[in-house]
């Protein structure tokens, strides 16, 4: 018994006093803080700053805060530690901000961009495994510094600490204070903003409305219509394009080029080409429509198709100034961690970390006098129900409507049943349905207002399925056609839906629309109305690789059908310098 204490006190005598342990814990506490909690989040703001509705001034505040109180904690707790528990204590300490610096910088698996896509970590056992192992080994050795030499165990740990610091310093100093650190700041504070204004109201006179559900593969619109043979009969009068393609794989920048025909070939940022697209667009598409005297209003996540909405603030209505942004802390600083833990932790915890960037969302608001948010974002659930509680109302103003509504459809994460109800852990498949549920109500109430029969409805996809993520062009092996559904206004659009093997693009539609509200097509092309069912028709599309390696874009040249894989052909292939998703 006497040996036991003796063991225990031995734990705890430490000839060192307070002042000559505190360097140590100072810099091993402030090392660990400053990477996870304060550097971490600030640098992944930077580079994903045009996505983000805060400002960073906001998120230095919240995160010094709350970096403040944490390094107090483990400051004030290793100063009350002594001897060999004070030394095993920094010895972790240490150990995981060192691992978490390297996993973070050198180390990290491309598991693709946090978009919201489900990830199949069981196909990563290995690559934990051996990370696992790598971290295992760096907290081996700093315990076996410690044992084979306190003095060189209590250098080295506060030399590193230092580099770390030091290093990490310089790059925030240069993120907020050199040059291009001007959008930075500016970031978040915009005096306009793509607004809910309007969104459930609809013109008495035309209509031409806009369903895209995101990533709608014709894939998997077989498959909801197969699975559920009801939404069949709800399109009625719709014609069903079998072989309409897009012009890239990802959200951005598929829809900017819909409506500009603005091609991004990766070799500029997106914050240029999003200005590029709008300030010089190849087809006026919404300035057009707008100077025709209709309202123009498109619900969509703004940084993924505007970048900045003062661009587009002449001819988009629903754009418009707002008061100043408030800030939601507790959601702020518990995303951001969760940004930053997910890329410093070892593989085998990420999947703890992992949320989508539409988890962003809301942290920042603009609030009318009502106290609701104003602010738009692509959110199924907060659509629907703010749809089943107003209902649509009519307006007469100009000469009618153009509204553009993006939903989540076929992509990933899937918060919506079948029902259009909030579920976590729903199928792509019931998501779908919950979509075409949302949109059959919006026709129904249409049709109660006698709105229906003039207006003109389209469905649409941005893009179809994602490319593998196998690094190479072996991801991109089989054909993705996006959906593509039509139901013109006036009679004749009764009965039950058509289906048309037209070989039919985004290009097509952008030219379908302008027609739709009696503008001038000649100069946009040709219209999905005008291609010939049996018309054999070449189109382009290019797609991006995925997963590790170095990212190129590809070039396909589609001649026929698009459904067949044989008739897609690589015509062009570039090295992407911007490789954001």
């Amino acid at each position: 018994m006497d040996t036991g204490k003796e063991k225990l006190k031995a734990l705890w005598r430490d000839k060192r006093s307070w002042k000559i342990r505190l360097p140590l814990a100072a810099l091993c506490a402030f090392s660990c803080v400053f990477t996870f909690l304060i550097f971490g989040p600030c640098e992944i703001y930077a580079q994903n700053v045009q996505e983000l509705s805060f400002s960073f001034s906001a998120l230095l505040q919240v995160l010094l805060g709350a970096g403040a109180l944490v390094f107090a904690a483990l400051f004030g707790l290793l100063l009350l530690l002594r001897g060999k528990i004070f030394n095993f204590v920094v010895s972790f300490l240490f150990a995981v901000t060192l691992a978490g610096y390297l996993q973070g910088n050198f180390w990290n698996t491309d598991h693709g961009a946090l978009t919201g896509d489900a990830v199949n970590w069981l196909n990563y056992k290995v690559p934990m495994l051996l990370n696992g192992a790598v971290w295992l080994g760096v907290f081996a050795a700093v315990l076996l510094l410690l044992y084979f030499s306190r003095r060189i165990w209590t250098m080295g740990i506060e030399l590193v600490c230092v580099v770390l610091i030091g290093a990490q310093m310089v790059a925030l100093v240069s993120l907020t204070a050199g040059s291009g650190s001007g959008q930075l700041w500016k970031a978040g504070r915009e005096k306009e903003a793509l607004t809910r204004d309007g969104i459930y109201e609809v013109s008495g006179k035309k209509n031409v409305i806009v369903f895209l559900l995101d990533r709608l593969d014709n894939q998997y619109m077989d498959a909801a219509l197969e699975k559920y043979p009801e939404l069949e009969e709800g399109l009625d009068g719709f014609t069903y394009y079998h072989d309409f393609t897009g012009s890239y794989a990802n959200t951005r920048p598929s829809i900017a080029y819909l409506l500009t025909g603005v091609q991004h070939d990766y070799s500029v940022s997106w914050k240029d080409y999003f200005h590029r697209a709008w300030t010089e667009p190849v087809y006026t598409l919404l300035p057009d429509i707008h100077e025709a005297g209709y309202r123009t209003k498109v619900y969509t996540d703004c940084g993924y198709v505007f970048g900045e909405p003062q661009d587009v603030s002449g001819f988009v209505d629903n754009v418009r100034k707002i008061s100043e942004k408030k800030v939601r802390r507790a959601p702020l600083l518990e995303k951001m961690l969760d940004l930053s833990f997910y890329r410093y932790a070892p593989e085998s915890m990420k999947p703890y970390f992992q949320i989508s960037t539409s988890d962003l969302n809301g942290i920042a608001v603009s609030e009318d006098d009502s106290g609701e948010d104003q602010l738009f974002a692509v959110d199924d659930a907060v659509f629907w129900g703010g749809y089943r509680e107003n209902g649509l109302t009519v307006e007469d103003e100009g000469n009618g409507s153009f509204i553009f509504y993006h939903l989540n459809g076929a992509h990933d994460p899937f918060t919506i049943d079948a029902d259009a109800e909030p579920a976590a852990g729903s199928t792509r498949e019931e998501q779908i349905v919950g979509n075409f549920r949302m949109i059959f109500r919006y026709m129904e109430e249409l049709k109660e207002k006698g709105l229906y029969e003039d207006a003109t409805i389209i469905i649409t996809a941005d893009h179809g399925r994602p490319p593998k993520p196998t690094g190479d062009l072996s991801g991109i092996s089989e054909s993705r056609v996006s959906t593509l559904m039509i139901k013109p206004a006036g009679k004749g659009a009764e009965g039950p839906m058509k289906i048309s093997n037209k070989q039919v693009c985004q290009d097509n539609l952008r030219a379908s629309i302008a027609g739709y509200f009696g503008l001038e097509t000649g100069e946009y092309g040709r219209t999905v109305e005008s291609i010939g069912e049996h018309e054999q028709m070449t189109r382009t599309l290019w797609m991006r690789t995925e997963g590790k390696g170095e990212k190129r874009l590809y070039t396909f040249e589609i001649t026929g059908d698009a459904n067949d894989f044989a008739n897609w052909k690589v015509v062009g292939e570039i090295k992407m310098e911007y490789t954001g998703i």
